[in-house]
């Protein structure tokens, strides 16, 4: 995956993180959202205006939540309205909020949309609720699997993916770093997304989709068009910043990646091809676009997310050019004259995987590697890797950075000062919106005051803690497989109206227990809990209802009809 945040790599980031792209909202019913109440007929206009609003593109996403959640102060009770709630916010953030209005669209009508357990499971992922989140990204591939949900199918290996990183998430989570992190200082970042920073001598320079209404947005997601910022460190934060000007015109994404030598640096421009390298240098106050790095940009592939060490023999960049592991790799060129370059080579299988990986940042002293990738074990989208450089010249394996520097949402664009203090781009939760900049957190030098006291004799009682590291480690698992535990139950009887005890006995006169459950309107009566459709089916056929069959039960849910076993993973 290139960084450049264009409007069409952030559809790439929705449909690889939770695969929102496209994700239709459900019609909301006019007569069932009024009911003959005339004071939600002002509510059912902010309902049309939201959707009318999030057909534009994910762009206004904010906007239609910000229309769907006044309509929800009149009527919070309708699953469709909670339902497209859910997915805006899974859009446009807090993306934990999402949870209690799915739950809520779910416990109204179990059977709202074919991919409601996945968005629950999203929902939950995002809150680091990893348990919670894998049993219910394993209801949504059940129910696709069981009811053949055709057009759904896309989501089983995605849901797969993300069942993946929720365990990956449970083991960084056990294992967090002392790292303190915080969101940068002063007026960087905003409600937009902001992302890529980058530091020559004291100055800031990062990207921001910001912009006023009247700006121009890209076709694509009708967000703003990228820009760039740079702001100056004063004596506590970062001042107030300015917008960098460019020869290239308004609507063109473009990106400082790195210095190239002692006039020129490395941009990205979208405004040649499908996204080039170029070489710029500052005249008067405006940045002014060189030639194209031609050794390493091809015709028809994307090139981005460059980074080149101190000593300038080296540059790294990410393409998605023919021959690579997965749709981006991270390539290498070596500088073998003052004027040449050699031919951009694969960094290799160790680190490229066969999913996207972001961009790329070397170390000052080039003995360090920083990438962002889904690969390897991902907790959650993208995260940030490192590698070291061993003494052959190879690089090491990568190693997750570990949380808190990953999260389960997506985490990209590392780099570091000229004093090694780290800065990343992060989606999580807790900031303004959309990505924001984060950096290293420095503690505080800590002046102690030396008092002469009596010194006082107290006994202290150290408690023994046991070691049970491995115990704990087994337990997110166990609770996992307790969770997960699927049931088989022969439906009997389904009518509108409570049915009568004679007239169940009439159907049924075995001696399992009758279960009454009233989902959609419907009263349904089931018997049995069976761990195997096998064993289900043969007591249908032996229970003495002829029009009797098997449904498949998760936690209490009702998940449908069971057409035939559900093998397990």
């Amino acid at each position: 995956m290139i960084w450049k945040f264009t409007s069409i790599v952030f559809l790439f980031v929705l449909l690889l993180s939770g695969n929102l792209t496209g994700q239709e909202l459900l019609s909301v019913k006019k007569s069932g959202f009024i009911e003959n109440e005339s004071s939600r007929k002002q509510a059912y206009a902010f309902v049309k205006e939201a959707v009318a609003l999030y057909e534009k593109g994910i762009g206004y996403a904010p906007h239609s939540l910000n229309l769907f959640l006044r309509a929800h102060k009149l009527n919070d009770n309708n699953p469709e309205l909670n339902y497209n709630i859910g997915v805006c916010y899974l859009i446009a953030g807090p993306k934990e909020e999402a949870l209690n209005y799915l739950l809520s669209a779910q416990s109204v009508n179990p059977d709202i949309s074919a991919d409601i357990h996945f968005l629950i499971g999203l929902a939950y992922k995002y809150q680091n609720n990893f348990t919670k989140a894998i049993v219910h990204f394993k209801m949504n591939k059940e129910l696709i699997e069981q009811n053949n949900y055709k057009e759904q199918k896309e989501l089983l290996p995605i849901s797969d993916k993300h069942i993946q990183e929720c365990r990956n998430g449970r083991l960084l989570l056990g294992n967090s770093t002392e790292i303190e992190l915080q969101p940068i200082e002063g007026h960087v970042n905003s409600e937009f997304d902001e992302f890529n920073p980058q530091f020559l001598d004291t100055c800031l320079f990062f990207s921001s989709r910001r912009g006023l209404e009247n700006d121009n947005r890209s076709l694509d997601d009708q967000k703003f068009f990228e820009k760039l910022f740079k702001s100056y460190k004063g004596e506590n934060r970062w001042n107030e910043i300015q917008e960098e000007k460019h020869d290239l015109g308004d609507n063109v994404n473009f990106t400082l990646f790195s210095k190239f030598d002692d006039k020129q640096f490395v941009f990205y421009s979208s405004n040649s091809g499908a996204g080039d390298l170029f070489l710029a240098e500052k005249v008067k106050d405006k940045w002014k676009i060189g030639n194209a790095i031609k050794f390493i940009n091809e015709k028809d592939s994307r090139e981005s997310s460059a980074s080149i060490p101190q000593s300038g023999d080296e540059i790294y960049f990410v393409s998605n050019r023919k021959g690579g592991f997965g749709e981006c790799d991270i390539y290498y060129c070596k500088k073998e004259s003052e004027t040449k370059w050699s031919k951009p080579m694969n960094i290799g299988g160790d680190i490229n995987t066969e999913y996207d990986e972001g961009d790329v940042f070397v170390s000052a002293d080039g003995t360090k590697l920083f990438f962002s990738s889904k690969g390897h074990n991902t907790m959650g989208g993208y995260d940030i890797f490192t590698c070291d450089r061993q003494e052959n010249g190879v690089w090491g394996k990568p190693q997750n950075l570990g949380y808190p520097i990953n999260s389960s949402d997506n985490d990209i664009t590392y780099s570091e000062d000229r004093d090694g203090v780290f800065y990343f781009a992060s989606e999580r939760s807790g900031g303004k919106g959309g990505f924001d900049i984060y950096c290293q957190k420095i503690p505080e030098p800590v002046v102690e005051e030396i008092k002469e006291e009596p010194v006082i004799n107290i006994p202290v009682t150290i408690p023994v803690v046991s070691a049970k590291s491995d115990s704990i480690a087994k337990t997110p698992e166990r609770q996992e497989l307790i969770e997960e535990d699927f049931v088989y139950r022969v439906q009997i009887a389904a009518a509108r109206k409570v049915m009568e005890p004679k007239d169940i006995f009439n159907r049924y006169k075995g001696g399992e227990v009758i279960d009454h459950l009233f989902v959609e309107g419907w009263h349904r009566y089931t018997i049995g809990e069976f761990s195997t459709f096998k064993e289900a089916a043969k007591y249908r056929d032996s229970c003495g209802v002829k029009d009797a069959f098997v449904v498949l039960f998760k936690g209490g849910y009702r998940l449908g009809l069971a057409r035939r076993p559900f093998e397990g993973n």
